[in-house]
């Protein structure tokens, strides 16, 4: 099994771990086809296996908060089951989360997923009410 695959099981897990809804096989296919092409880029290399120890947990988190945020987005419309457009808006909030850290740390954007959603309100969102790291230690 090529490494990619071995990751994106290991996010599934994850994400379906922290979504008490059921998800929408067809709509997670979907999903899984926008960011298929990177983990494939970032992991189907001689040097996948060393690549996936260092990102491997991060990635993982993120695919446990996508899950988070599509059960949130599910259970906010009344949702029974997660769809398409509650993966999208979960997906959203990941790339905008990756793209405001990657202001700071530019080596994650090679990690954000190049997903078809605009970002733009959930970034300003995100730069609005998530202080950065930096700022969070000076306060303590």
């Amino acid at each position: 099994m090529k490494m990619s695959e071995i990751a994106i099981n290991e996010c599934v897990l994850e994400l379906r771990a922290a979504c008490r809804h059921e998800v929408d096989q067809p709509a997670l296919d979907t999903m899984l086809g926008w960011v298929r092409p990177d983990f494939e880029r970032i992991l189907d290399r001689l040097d996948g296996k060393r690549r996936w120890a260092e990102v491997g947990p991060r990635v993982r988190e993120t695919g446990r908060h996508l899950g988070a945020f599509a059960d949130f987005f599910a259970s906010h419309a009344g949702m029974a089951v997660v769809g398409l457009e509650e993966l999208t808006h979960a997906m959203t909030m990941m790339r905008a989360d990756c793209t405001v850290r990657a202001e700071r740390t530019p080596v994650a954007f090679e990690f954000c997923p190049r997903v078809p959603v605009d970002v733009r309100a959930a970034q300003e969102y995100l730069r609005t009410i998530a202080p950065a790291p930096a700022l969070l230690s000076r306060a303590g």
